[in-house]
C-alpha cells in the first residue's frame, strides 16, 4: 500500500488553525499572568496596611510622616519605607511585579545606606500620600497633624499608600473627570505626556481609554492602602477624588471631612 504525505495545502491550513489559535490563547495567557501578577501586589498591600497599623499603634496612632531629602529637606529621619521595615520584616514586599516604572529606584539615590542593605538594592513600586507624609504646613495644617488617625474624617476611605511611579503620590487630577493622574497611571513610559493621550503637566487625560491601555499597571487600574490598613483594587475610572464626585478621599478637604 503506497503511503501518502500531506499536501501543501493541508500543510498551510494546519498552519493557519495553529496561528488562529495561538492569536485566541496568548492574549488569554497575558491576562491570566496579569491577573497572578496583580494579587501578588494585592497581598504586598495588604502586608503594608497591616504594618502601617501595627506602627500606628506604637506610635499613639501617628502614622509615618518624613521629609523628602530630594526636595532639600532632609532631617535626617527615616523614609516612610523604612520605618514600616521592621514591621514587613521584608523588603520584597515593596516591590510590585508589575511595574515597569523607570522612576522605581530613583528615589533610593537620596538616602544614605539605612537598616543595613546597601542603596539602590531594592525596588520600590509604592508611593505614600504626600498630604499626609509631609510635616511641611503645605496644606495649612502644620507639624504633622495630617497623619493622625483621629484628624481623618473616614479612615476607611482615606488613601495613604497606593501603586506609584515613585515614593510619593501627588494630588494632580485631571479637571474634566476627576480621575487621579497618580493613582491610575504608574508605569510612565514612551508616549508620557503625549498631548493626544496624556499629559502630567498640566494634568489632562485626552484619551482615557489608550492612557489605560499604555500606563496603567494592574489590568486598568492600581492597589491602594487605606488608613484603616485594609487594601483593594480600583479600576482607573474609579480612582476619583471625593470632592470631584468620586469615593476616594486624598486631598486635605476630603481627608478631614472640612
Amino acid at each position: 500500500m503506497k503511503r501518502r504525505g500531506f499536501t501543501l495545502i493541508e500543510l498551510l491550513v494546519v498552519i493557519a488553525i495553529i496561528a488562529i489559535l495561538a492569536a485566541i490563547l496568548f492574549p488569554v495567557f497575558s491576562r491570566a499572568r496579569e491577573q497572578a501578577r496583580k494579587s501578588a501586589c494585592l497581598s504586598n498591600t495588604k502586608q503594608i496596611g497591616t504594618a502601617l497599623m501595627m506602627y500606628a499603634q506604637d506610635w499613639d496612632e501617628v502614622l509615618p510622616t518624613w521629609h523628602w531629602p530630594c526636595w532639600g529637606h532632609d532631617d535626617g529621619g527615616l523614609a516612610w519605607w523604612e520605618q514600616l521595615a521592621p514591621y514587613t520584616k521584608n523588603w520584597q514586599v515593596f516591590e510590585c511585579p508589575s511595574s515597569l516604572s523607570p522612576e522605581r529606584t530613583g528615589v533610593s539615590i537620596c538616602y544614605p545606606q539605612r537598616w543595613g542593605r546597601p542603596q539602590n538594592s531594592h525596588p520600590l513600586d509604592y508611593g505614600y500620600n504626600e498630604r499626609i507624609m509631609n510635616p511641611l504646613n503645605w496644606c495649612g495644617r502644620g507639624n504633622a497633624s495630617t497623619a493622625k488617625l483621629a484628624a481623618i474624617a473616614a479612615p476607611a476611605e482615606t488613601v495613604v499608600i497606593a501603586d506609584g511611579r515613585h515614593a510619593v503620590l501627588g494630588a494632580a487630577y485631571d479637571g474634566a473627570t476627576g480621575i487621579s493622574i497618580w493613582l491610575s497611571f504608574t508605569n510612565p513610559g514612551p508616549g508620557w505626556n503625549d498631548p493626544s493621550v496624556l499629559t502630567c503637566c498640566p494634568p489632562v487625560i485626552h484619551n482615557l481609554d489608550e492612557a489605560i491601555k499604555r500606563f496603567s499597571r494592574h489590568t486598568g487600574g492600581s492597589n491602594l492602602v487605606f488608613a484603616d490598613g485594609h487594601a483593594k483594587w480600583y479600576s482607573v475610572p474609579q480612582l476619583k477624588f471625593r470632592f470631584k464626585g468620586g469615593t476616594i478621599r486624598f486631598c486635605p478637604n476630603d481627608i478631614f471631612g472640612l
